[in-house]
C-alpha cells in the first residue's frame, strides 16, 4: 500500500494579511487557502489560470474551518493540502496551516473544502477529465 502524497508550500505572513494588532485577520486565511489550491493545481500541471482560459473553473462550494492559533506578521507558515475525495466533478480538499509555536511547528488552522470542476461562467459541473484525475489521485488520502 502506497502512502498518499501531501502538497506543501511556505508563505510568509505580510503586513497586508494583518489587523492593527499585527495578527492575521481571519478573512486573509481564506486568501491563503486559495493560494495553496492554485499552487497545488500548478504543481500537478493544471494551473488555474489555464483552466479558466479554457472555460473551466474550480469554485469552492463548501468550506469548514477551525481556527486553532494566531499567526503574526513575519511568521513563516507551512500550508499543506491533501485530497479527501475525487468524485465525478467534485474534489474534497483538506488544508492545514502550521506556524511557529513553543515546541516548534504548531497547527494554526485546519479546513475541509469541496471544489467543483465546472464550466465558466455558468457553473455547470462537468466530469473531471482523466489526465487531471490521474494527477489528483496520488494526493487522495485513504
Amino acid at each position: 500500500m502506497t502512502t498518499a502524497l501531501t502538497f506543501s508550500v511556505q508563505k510568509q505572513v505580510r503586513f497586508h494579511h494583518c489587523d492593527p494588532a499585527g495578527i492575521v485577520f481571519y478573512p486573509q486565511f481564506f486568501y491563503l487557502l486559495h493560494e495553496v489550491q492554485e499552487d497545488f493545481l500548478a504543481h500537478i500541471g493544471f494551473p488555474e489560470h489555464t483552466l479558466i482560459t479554457s472555460g473551466i473553473g474550480v469554485p469552492i462550494v463548501d468550506l469548514k474551518t477551525e481556527f486553532l492559533g494566531m499567526c503574526r506578521n513575519g511568521d513563516v507558515l507551512t500550508l499543506t493540502l491533501s485530497l479527501t475525495k475525487v468524485g465525478n466533478s467534485s474534489i474534497g480538499m483538506h488544508y492545514e496551516i502550521h506556524g511557529p509555536g513553543e515546541a516548534g511547528s504548531t497547527l494554526k488552522l485546519r479546513a475541509h473544502g469541496v471544489v467543483v470542476y465546472s464550466e465558466v461562467p455558468n457553473g455547470k459541473p462537468v466530469r473531471i477529465p482523466q489526465p487531471l484525475r490521474d494527477a489528483l489521485l496520488p494526493y487522495l488520502q485513504q
